[in-house]
């Protein structure tokens, strides 16, 4: 691509929603001058039981529950397929098995099926979202304000669909520095929990945001040397990655 080029994302804010869930199965502390929240664990099982309703592509659903946050603005028109819908939380993070000692989860992306109608020629429909938390400073070293939003987000231009059809995201098995091994174009993943994963940018109402670096499509390729601009791997940072990904074994050899 030309130096100057970008992908120009056009938001829309849309109707603020209050995830309601049973006590028990979150837990959360309070900043220091006693105020909610610094930041909220929530059990995994229970949050997307609140968010969506689980599916697949091959088992689309078949009807619109309002029950859900997903379900109440997709019938409240805020939500089509024909956008990215971001679910934007403040410091929430997931854990998982009941326990909030495996934790922590900080942000996914995904594909809604559900089954079409004569207004579609009866195909199925497919909706892409994330949900992301903005991360407050000092929770994390390397993670802050909108690390998650920007992972998530570069990862479904690369991979909306997250491989649903067993060939589009597809990538031969890796192995990142940070000891993630995949086969799917993770972009966010292999660069996360690295030195400099974030990448901060002050933008003109000065404020300095963290979005992450991520890798490139030519380190996925074991590509040497790389045909993107300036020889690169990892962007915007060219140094975090500096060669291509090894081959692999399946599941790494693991």
């Amino acid at each position: 691509m030309r130096p100057d080029w970008h992908t120009l994302l056009a938001p829309s804010v849309k109707t603020t929603r209050v995830m309601q869930l049973i006590r028990g199965t979150y837990e959360f502390a309070l900043n220091d001058d006693g105020t909610c929240c610094a930041f909220v664990l929530v059990d995994d099982g229970a949050f997307y039981n609140a968010l969506i309703i689980e599916d697949g592509i091959d088992n689309p659903v078949s009807m619109v529950d309002g029950s859900t946050i997903f379900g109440a603005a997709q019938l409240a028109g805020e939500i089509t397929n024909k956008n990215i819908t971001t679910f934007l939380l403040p410091s929430t993070f997931l854990y998982c098995c009941g326990n909030p000692a495996y934790c922590c989860s900080g942000g996914a992306h995904g594909v809604i099926y559900e089954v079409g109608d004569s207004t579609n020629r009866n195909l199925t429909r497919g909706y892409v979202l994330h949900w992301s938390p903005w991360i407050s400073p000092g929770l994390f070293q390397e993670f802050q304000d909108v690390t998650s939003v920007s992972h998530e987000m570069a990862e479904i231009f690369n991979d909306p669909f997250t491989t649903d059809d067993g060939i589009h995201g597809i990538t031969p098995w890796w192995l990142s520095p940070n000891g993630n091994c995949g086969d799917w174009m993770k972009v966010g993943d292999v660069v996360e929990g690295l030195p400099q994963t974030s990448y901060p940018i002050t933008m003109p109402n000065g404020y300095t945001y963290h979005p992450q670096n991520v890798a490139l499509m030519q380190w996925f390729e074991s590509k040497s040397p790389s045909s993107a601009l300036g020889g690169a791997y990892s962007y915007p940072n060219p140094n975090v990655l500096t060669s291509p990904s090894a081959p692999q074994l399946v599941n790494c050899g693991y």
